[in-house]
């Protein structure tokens, strides 16, 4: 049986997907402008990623270069303090703390100063480089430093005496001489100094002086007195302070002077002595520790005292003899022939002394080691009579010799037979 359909009656009607005159417009539209941002977000993403600047991952540190960077940095920077900032690495927890551990025990064996120190080197002033290795290593040529001369002193100062001074010792720490240090004080000071004592330092060499109106001399005469020619030294010499006055004037009794220059009486042997009806020097320093008494003798040639001895000062105003050094133990010999008039420590700065009687002479040997001949004893020339020594007031080993004529200083080099 045939059976037959009608299209047209059985089935509904179907809108074809291609049908173009059936899309609404508005959907179009909205596709194309979807199209176009998926496109526009594809190419902008294609530009970025090949435009991206090309950055290198950082390097890790080695380790031995951290270990080595720490050390440097506890070394120019001390501290007490281990250092906490430490930078960071890939090295495991352990290492880390065993590498911080090693650095904080580098920085507790760096050295340190105190406080002492540190404000010792404050202190201390900074001493020029020499100028001529400078300009030779680098080229260069500068003078940053102002170095300040020393200036003279122009007015009467005073020291007090401490523990170990020496009158030497004062006189080269204020560029002047013992004599002029001796002639501005009672010069027994000047021999024998004791801690505490206060001595008169004048600006420069020369003496002092203070006037006595009863002598009616004016400052002509006083300036002849201490061997200077120029009265005007004294007038303009600052420390005096004096008017506009004329060399004629008689100053007022009392008035103290410096005079530049000057030189004093000279210093002799602060000891009473002892003598006959010839003129004979029989005792020296009687009723002291070293004196002998009274004894008389002696006399015959004369000879050097210290043949192996170096000259270090000779004879004139203010100072009574020879100063002759020599090795500490150095024999002494005895100048000329006689008795022993003193032996001992003595109280006028020679120390250890001896002192001989020959005749109307007699011989003074000072600063002794130790003696070889005692009271009691007469020696010859050239006889051993004690050894060089730095005792008394003397800054090092040597003989101070001295040659009286009925006790008045002589020049020992001027004497036959001394060989100075």
């Amino acid at each position: 049986m045939t059976q037959s359909f009608n299209l047209d009656d059985t089935q509904p009607n179907i809108i074809s997907p291609h049908a173009e005159d059936k899309i609404p417009t508005w959907r179009r539209a909205l596709g194309l402008l979807s199209l176009l941002g998926a496109v526009a977000l594809t190419i902008a993403t294609i530009f970025l990623v090949l435009t991206a600047p090309t950055t290198n991952p950082s390097p890790q540190p080695d380790a031995d270069a951290v270990a080595q960077a720490v050390t440097e940095t506890a070394t120019d920077v001390p501290t007490d303090a281990p250092p906490t900032d430490l930078p960071l690495t890939d090295a495991p927890v352990e290492d880390v703390q065993q590498d911080t551990a090693e650095q904080a025990t580098l920085v507790e064996e760096l050295p340190t100063l105190s406080a002492e120190k540190i404000n010792l080197l404050l202190a201390t002033p900074i001493q020029p480089a020499d100028e001529d290795v400078v300009q030779e290593t680098t080229g260069l040529s500068f003078d940053p430093f102002t170095i300040i001369p020393n200036r003279s002193r122009s007015q009467m100062s005073s020291y007090t005496v401490a523990r170990g001074d020496t009158i030497d010792a004062i006189s080269d720490r204020f560029g002047i001489t013992r004599e002029s240090i001796a002639w501005c004080n009672d010069y027994r000071l000047a021999l024998v100094l004791r801690p505490g004592d206060v001595v008169n330092i004048p600006p420069t060499d020369g003496a002092c002086h203070t006037v006595l109106a009863s002598q009616g001399l004016d400052i002509t005469a006083i300036a002849s007195q201490y061997n200077v020619d120029d009265p005007y030294a004294i007038i303009d010499a600052p420390t005096n302070s004096l008017p506009d006055i004329s060399p004629d004037t008689l100053l007022p009794s009392g008035t103290r002077l410096f005079i530049p220059g000057g030189e004093g009486p000279i210093i002799t042997w602060d000891a009473p002595v002892e003598q006959d009806s010839s003129g004979n020097v029989i005792a020296f320093a009687p009723g002291q520790a070293g004196s002998c008494g009274a004894v008389a003798g002696g006399g015959s040639a004369w000879s050097n005292p210290l043949p192996n001895g170096t000259f270090m000062r000779g004879f004139y105003a203010g100072h009574s003899g020879l100063d002759l050094s020599a090795p500490q133990g150095t024999p002494i010999l005895a100048a000329n022939s006689g008795p022993i008039l003193y032996a001992g420590w003595n109280s006028w700065g020679y120390g250890n002394t001896v002192v001989i009687g020959h005749g109307p002479f007699s011989t003074l040997y000072g600063h002794m080691s130790s003696l070889a001949v005692a009271c009691g004893n007469t020696v010859s020339a050239g006889q051993v009579i004690g050894y060089v020594g730095s005792t008394g007031n003397s800054s090092g080993p040597h003989l101070h010799f001295e040659i009286r004529f009925q006790n008045q200083p002589q020049d020992p080099s001027q004497t036959p037979g001394i060989g100075w």
